[in-house]
């Protein structure tokens, strides 16, 4: 079998597996069990695991598990105890543990005092100059992309399947920058009918038509940014935050700015990797694609 069939073996047991860890997150994730979902023995499944993520099945299990409490801690006054639960913890002991170990910090503080706090609170005040916003030039950005439909926190998905495409083409994401393209409302659009695309920059030798690795892969194409104008702020936060951030930028700062929006979709670069982060301190550049 050569290295392309290994991967198109691969992305199917992935994707298989990937769709269990987030139906199944309030449930026991062990390895064994995550193996057998897979079709592999545990001990050979890991190690391919970690080879084409680079984050162990136990890392991101747990990753998503607080990725998941933090979006419920931000957006619903869900009891703790119960989000521990819905998040796969055992207990809130445990989860409360997990999580201050991740964040530094414990659930109810966070919920308290978070980045989305100070977010809410300069909307309340009205503020157009609570975070600083820098007007720069992007230069055009050729991208390899998948497209994702549903809710913009699980986008994370289809950047894994880039990662096996780029994988089975000898090609590590990790040494890709990476971007978001949001093409839907969601203030307008049922979460179930968001659209966006995730998107690499194109790496040396890849050129030509791009294809899935196979007839039920996911389908890979040529994406290109557009370059020009855009209105830029670092998020530094969670994602669960981040909607509170464009509500900040599109209702305070677009008005008082001067600015007018172009008719292009909203794009955001990935700063740091969600596996090197805490799930409340990624770093992300939001951008507004504005009028020349």
């Amino acid at each position: 079998m050569n290295q392309r069939e290994t991967w198109i073996e691969y992305d199917e047991r992935f994707d298989a597996v990937l769709t269990y860890i987030y139906d199944h997150l309030d449930e026991p994730l062990d390895l064994i069990r995550l193996a057998e979902v897979a079709g592999f023995s545990p001990r050979h499944w890991h190690r391919i695991f970690v080879s084409a993520f680079g984050e162990s099945l136990s890392a991101l299990v747990k990753r998503v598990r607080l990725q998941r409490a933090v979006s419920l801690l931000v957006s619903d006054t869900m009891p703790v105890r119960r989000i521990a639960s819905e998040c796969g913890f055992p207990d809130q002991s445990s989860f409360t543990r997990a999580f201050k170990a991740a964040t530094g910090t414990t659930p109810a503080r966070f919920r308290s005092s978070g980045t989305h706090v100070d977010l809410r609170m300069a909307r309340a005040r009205q503020d157009p100059d609570a975070f600083e916003v820098r007007v720069r030039e992007l230069t055009q950005v050729r991208c390899i992309a998948a497209r994702h439909r549903g809710s913009y926190l699980t986008i994370d998905r289809t950047f894994h399947e880039l990662r096996v495409w780029l994988a089975a083409h000898g090609h590590d994401l990790a040494d890709q920058d990476m971007y978001g393209v949001y093409l839907s409302d969601p203030t307008r659009t049922p979460e179930s009918d968001l659209k966006s695309i995730a998107c690499a920059t194109v790496p040396p030798g890849i050129s030509g038509r791009l294809e899935p690795l196979s007839p039920d892969a996911a389908q890979v194409e040529s994406f290109t940014i557009r370059g020009g104008p855009y209105a830029g702020l670092t998020h530094i936060g969670a994602y669960a935050d981040m909607p509170d951030t464009y509500a900040w930028l599109f209702g305070h700062w677009v008005p008082e700015s001067g600015r007018r929006l172009a008719d292009d979709p909203v794009v955001e670069r990935y700063i740091s990797s969600p596996q090197d982060s805490a799930p409340t301190s990624n770093a992300v550049e939001l951008l507004l694609p504005l009028v020349a």
